[in-house]
């Protein structure tokens, strides 16, 4: 590596890669960036080797900057190729005169290149330590820092009130405007995870969902369930293989399914389909047969499913997540006593079903979550805009059980007694069997 100074930007030190692979080290969450450099450079042609593209650091930092482009375990990972270190000289001479190597201190960020195959592992995380901000044909860039702060002076102390923090988090904010000036200098394409993430399907064409009741074999259960999304990845129609591309969970989170292979996964399927073409893998000729094949695939889950354990469906419910989503948080806010809005808690309540409580009793098991939920909802039961806290309650009770729907009885009677005009009249927008129980449930 050679350093190069052009003089018509006086502002930047040129850094010409010629480094090794090698997986980056973490660096620190950085602030907001400055604008990148101004000056524009034509487009450098995209190259099959990414250490040949160009990286450039502000001048006026150079001297506090150590800079690696040379990585001894260079090929360790062909699949992320590590093309810049970036740390604090002073954290690492402080930690280096207290007898530390000062490898892992004053980290900054790096920048890496990973290929398909690096991409699709790195999107079976959360992406923490590692921003993908850019791609070109062959491969994508990302900007990696450490989740925690590499800042070290003598003895360990941080004081965040001296000039030295301050320069530090002036240094800490020089990873994204890097990034960005890094994609305009090689004519790269702005990318992010996020828009791996956020596509509706992984794989297009034709779509299956299976509802899989993950506690069948457990108690019998069919109450809480998982949305298992399928796709044809290597053909479409029939004699294509199905594979699970995502999985929703009861409250609606999305997990990605990408499996732990050393190649693109359009690769594996591709040789999957071969096979199945050769009369092997038979089960994944049809959703449910993969299904099952994805659920006894180790380290997904723990018992193999029975056959009432999986349902083709059409899709997932978006009310069943949501509301077992809105609920657990309010849950979550009464256990750690704050605030609740009364009708926000009634109007999730109305729109429970029978599936909703074995939900709420599966993920609760152990604690005492129905005493403060009970109470909430009788302080919610009787106030303003009567007629709705009315309807969300008689809902609630119609898919209630007990020894719950005691209790919700109670409440019922309490709304009666307060204005039993508005209440007759939301009864009556219930049909016959309905008004019956409510009726019941009045004594």
């Amino acid at each position: 590596m050679k350093h190069v100074f052009r003089r018509g930007f006086p502002l930047l030190l040129c850094l010409l890669l010629t480094a090794g692979c090698g997986r980056a080290a973490d660096p620190p969450p950085a602030p907001e960036p400055d604008a990148p450099p101004a000056e524009t450079l034509p487009p450098a042609e995209k190259a099959a080797d990414p250490r040949d593209m160009e990286i450039v650091l502000p001048e006026e930092y150079q001297e506090l900057l150590l800079v690696t482009t040379d990585f001894p375990d260079g090929g360790a990972n062909p699949h992320w190729v590590q093309l810049l270190l970036v740390q604090e000289k002073a954290s690492v001479e402080a930690a280096r005169a207290d007898g530390f190597s000062g490898e892992g201190d004053g980290v900054l960020f790096g920048i890496s290149a990973l290929d398909q195959t690096a991409f699709e592992q790195l999107c079976q995380g959360d992406g923490s330590g590692c921003e993908v901000f850019a791609r070109d044909e062959s491969w994508y860039y990302a900007r990696t820092f450490p989740t925690d702060v590499r800042f070290y002076r003598s003895g360990g102390t941080v004081d965040t009130q001296t000039e030295d923090w301050k320069t530090w988090e002036r240094l800490s904010a020089l990873g994204p405007q890097v990034s960005a000036d890094i994609i305009q200098r090689n004519g790269l394409t702005p990318y992010s995870l996020q828009e791996f993430w956020n596509q509706p399907f992984t794989w297009e064409g034709d779509h299956a969902y299976v509802k899989y009741f993950r506690y069948f074999t457990f108690d019998g259960s069919k109450r809480e369930y998982e949305t298992l999304v399928l796709s044809q990845p290597a053909r479409q129609g029939e004699g294509g293989i199905w594979c699970v591309e995502r999985v929703y969970d009861e409250y609606g989170t999305v997990s990605l399914t990408i499996p732990a292979i050393d190649q693109p996964m359009a690769d594996h399927y591709a040789a999957l389909q071969a096979e199945c073409d050769a009369g092997q893998h038979p089960e994944l000729l049809t959703p449910l047969g993969a299904a099952r094949a994805y659920i006894l695939t180790p380290g997904y889950y723990n018992a193999p499913p029975a056959e009432e354990s999986l349902e083709l469906t059409d899709g997932p419910d978006g009310g069943y997540m949501e509301t077992n989503r809105r609920m657990h948080e309010l849950l979550s806010d009464l256990f750690f006593d704050r605030a609740v809005d009364g009708r926000e808690l009634l109007d999730c309540a109305g729109s429970f079903t029978y599936d909703t409580w074995g939900v709420m009793g599966r993920r609760n098991y152990g604690s005492d979550w129905w005493t403060p939920l009970k109470k909430a909802l009788a302080e919610a039961a009787v106030g303003p805009d009567q007629a709705d806290r009315d309807r969300d309650m008689m809902n609630f009770y119609l898919s209630a059980y007990d020894p719950y729907a005691e209790a919700v009885a109670g409440m019922l009677q309490a709304q009666r007694a307060a204005d039993a005009e508005t209440f007759d009249r939301v009864l009556g927008e219930f049909d016959g069997g309905q008004q019956a129980l409510l009726r019941e449930a009045l004594g």
